[in-house]
């Protein structure tokens, strides 16, 4: 396992409990499918072919799916196991992927490209607080004119090993509101996942808009 620590911005802990649960983890993400997933945001997707950007990529799931679909999909994802795996089940899909984590999002930020649809799912609870201005700061940056981003909030404890930092609805929006990004919805959903429902676990999904 290597972690790069001026790439892995995001809190080593979790990543470090990423990696060691990968084995169990990757399975169990892949068995979602994406339309299951994002569910709550169907109807925000785009609906012709555009730039994706997914930003805490997991295993793969999600950016196979918008690959599918005639997208040209960048992947960052700091968990080197998940990345691996998803480089390597889906060689294929001609998604391009790098090692970045917010706030800087670094290796994405320097090829000085946009996109016009910004993913973050089940990322934002892992980004501590006092970094959330500079991460929103880095979503909004590159974001093309028009584009949407679309996240998940997660509201509820977190898996041992995976710390997770509290927020609400109103905090997310007002850090995108500063950035110049309009509120298009935010919709509130139980988790999937039985253990996290188990636990009480809900999301907030929120679609922001750049002007």
């Amino acid at each position: 396992m290597s972690i790069h620590i001026e790439e892995a911005e995001m809190s080593i802990e979790v990543i470090e409990g990423y990696e060691a649960s990968a084995a169990e983890l990757i399975p169990r993400y892949e068995s979602i499918p994406t339309d299951t997933v994002l569910g709550p945001i169907l109807d925000a997707l785009p609906d012709t072919q555009c730039r994706v950007l997914d930003v805490g990529a997991g295993a793969g799931r999600n950016p196979a799916w918008f690959a599918e679909q005639g997208h040209a999909v960048t992947a960052c994802e700091p968990v080197d196991a998940f990345r691996e795996a998803a480089a390597l089940k889906y060689a294929d899909a001609g998604i391009r992927w790098l090692d970045a984590a917010l706030p800087g999002l670094e290796a994405a930020v320097s090829l000085g490209e946009t996109y016009d649809f910004v993913l973050l799912s089940a990322v934002w609870q892992h980004i501590e607080i006092p970094r959330r201005a500079a991460a929103m700061a880095t979503l909004r940056s590159v974001m093309a004119h028009k584009a949407k981003l679309a996240m998940s909030v997660r509201h509820g404890p977190g898996a041992a090993g995976r710390p997770v930092f509290g927020g609400t609805d109103e905090e997310t929006q007002a850090l995108a509101h500063d950035c110049g990004l309009t509120v298009r919805f935010t919709r509130h959903t139980a988790s999937i996942q039985a253990a996290n429902k188990a636990a009480g676990v809900t999301w907030s999904w929120m679609v922001f808009d750049a002007p």
